[in-house]
C-alpha cells in the first residue's frame, strides 16, 4: 500500500515537472539608469510633446531599445547582458548631422545592474 502510494506522488511530481517545462525562459536582465542633462542642467526649451531620450543598440545584433525619461531626466531600462551603444538626445530636433551638443553616445558593458549611467548632451562627444 504504502508503495503505491509512493508511486502514485511519484509519478504526479514527474508528470508536474514535464508540464512545467513548456514555458517560455525569459533571459536575465539588467536594470540601467541615469540622468540625461546638458551641463548638469535639465534639458529644457524643447517644443511642445517632445522630451529627451535615451537610446540603447546591442553591439551583437543591432537590436534597440529605449528607456522611459522622466522630466528631471533620470530614465532606466532592462536590459539583457552584453556590449551595447547608449545615445542621449536632447530630442528629435537634435544635431544629428554630426555628433556635438545635443546628442552623445557612448559604449556600456551590462554584466550587472547599472546605476547613475551620466549622459551630458552637453559636451561634444569625441567618437
Amino acid at each position: 500500500m504504502i508503495t503505491r502510494i509512493r508511486n502514485a506522488v511519484m509519478g504526479s511530481l514527474i508528470l508536474g515537472l514535464v508540464a512545467g517545462c513548456g514555458g517560455e525562459i525569459k533571459p536575465k536582465t539588467f536594470k540601467v539608469s541615469g540622468k540625461i542633462h546638458s551641463g548638469g542642467n535639465p534639458i529644457t526649451g524643447l517644443p511642445p510633446g517632445e522630451k529627451p531620450m535615451v537610446k540603447f543598440e546591442a553591439n551583437a545584433n543591432k537590436e534597440q531599445s529605449q528607456a522611459k525619461v522622466g522630466n528631471d531626466g533620470s530614465f532606466s531600462a532592462e536590459l539583457a547582458p552584453g556590449d551595447y551603444t547608449v545615445t542621449g538626445s536632447a530630442g528629435f530636433m537634435a544635431n544629428t548631422d554630426k555628433k556635438g551638443p545635443g546628442i552623445i553616445s557612448k559604449g556600456l558593458k551590462v554584466e550587472a545592474d547599472v546605476a547613475d549611467l551620466d549622459l551630458d548632451v552637453g559636451k561634444v562627444n569625441k567618437k
